[in-house]
């Protein structure tokens, strides 16, 4: 259904009083995107149109449509931009590029944009939007974010995992990082629609949703991103993407391990005996474990973000002068260990060394003693 109207809640009221089951599913605009046209178009293709369409004002300044796409004003500039490489003949109710402006206007097309969710209902099930957090929109649709800490402070994003069941294991650390002042987003990406949730949403679509989320929250660029399994390889790709400017990232068992940005200090969280995600992985990455600020390993635990792992990185997360302190710490107490080990072993060799000499010294010194008193006596009793 697409936008609230008051014909349309006029309608659910009187269904309502006839005890007819009801419920509302809204289709929000979409942005005309370079991304949203690759539904219909080649990836080059969609990137030229989108860029007319921004040239000839045929969308704001946000990316959406200034005028029902009905009008065909759109039109010529498609022609013009496609030429004889348009993938079709743009005939209203033939053509997929007419059809997916029809769904961007959302107050016409059908869509299968909630397909799942009708389904449902017909099946006496509620209605899974009806629970999702308002005010999260994005360029592919809205999703559900929890949030932790001050809106005005520094801003983390953690991405969870594939199974919808860990959805909220990075809880314990994000109200750690509250605790030091950090806006914390925990995006649900399992509540996305269009298909677009873990193991089909791509890097490009993730990378566009945490944009998105990072804007309405009024930062310009991520101080920490974190991630496990699905989680930390989705962040390891998309840190790459300058308009992030992500700072830090930490990566728990990531189901995939990509180079970061120079500028980007990275601590990385194992346990050995992971059987989902074998700490091995990381093996295979020797040139980037030379660049980690910190690596951190756990015997046991699975493939879980543990809580061992909470207090690193609350030190990971202070200020730029201290991106190394975790490390520094972890070696400047493995040096004083060893220290402390190696002044205790050759404190124990230098006494064992004394007594070797002075015990079998006092004895021959006690010998020699007695030796020379009974000397003395023989002589005494001589004369």
């Amino acid at each position: 259904m697409p936008r609230m109207v008051p014909n349309i809640a006029n309608v659910l009221k009187d269904l309502t009083v006839r005890k007819v089951r009801t419920g509302e599913l809204r289709a929000e605009p979409q942005k005309v995107s370079a991304q949203f046209l690759t539904k219909c178009l080649k990836e080059d293709q969609a990137q030229r149109l989108s860029k007319a369409f921004q040239e000839q004002h045929l969308v704001d300044s946000q990316g959406f449509l200034r005028e029902d796409p009905r009008h065909r004003r759109w039109i010529a500039t498609a022609e013009s931009v496609l030429g004889f490489d348009a993938p079709d003949s743009l005939v209203a109710d033939e053509s997929c590029l007419a059809e997916v402006m029809n769904v961007a206007w959302a107050k016409h097309e059908f869509t299968a944009q909630f397909a799942e969710e009708i389904f449902d209902f017909c099946e006496g099930k509620e209605l899974k939007l009806a629970q999702m957090a308002p005010g999260w929109k994005t360029e592919l649709g809205p999703i559900e974010v929890f949030e932790f800490g001050p809106k005005q402070g520094p801003l983390a994003v953690a991405i969870h995992g594939m199974a919808k069941s860990m959805l909220h294991e990075w809880d314990h650390t994000a109200k750690a990082l509250a605790e030091e002042g950090y806006h914390v987003l925990l995006p649900n990406f399992h509540s996305m629609l269009n298909g677009l949730t873990p193991g089909t949403i791509s890097s490009d679509s993730v990378s566009i949703v945490v944009k998105d989320l990072m804007r309405q929250s009024s930062n310009n660029g991520i101080s920490m991103l974190l991630g496990k399994s699905w989680g930390g390889g989705m962040a390891s790709k998309i840190s790459q993407d300058t308009a992030l400017k992500v700072q830090k990232m930490v990566l728990v068992a990531p189901a995939e391990l990509n180079p970061w940005p120079e500028t980007c200090a990275v601590a990385l969280f194992w346990a050995e005996d992971d059987a989902v995600v074998p700490i091995r992985k990381a093996e295979t990455h020797p040139e980037l474990q030379q660049k980690l600020t910190l690596f951190h390993k756990e015997k046991t635990g699975g493939h879980r973000v543990l809580d061992a792992y909470v207090p690193l990185i609350r030190h990971f997360s202070h200020q730029r002068a201290e991106a190394h302190k975790v490390e520094l710490l972890q070696k400047e107490e493995s040096a004083k260990r060893s220290a402390w080990n190696g002044l205790h072993t050759s404190f124990k060799v230098s006494l064992i060394g004394l007594l070797g000499l002075a015990v079998p010294g006092y004895f021959l010194y006690r010998r020699r003693g007695e030796k020379d008193a009974r000397g003395k006596r023989l002589d005494a009793a001589k004369e």
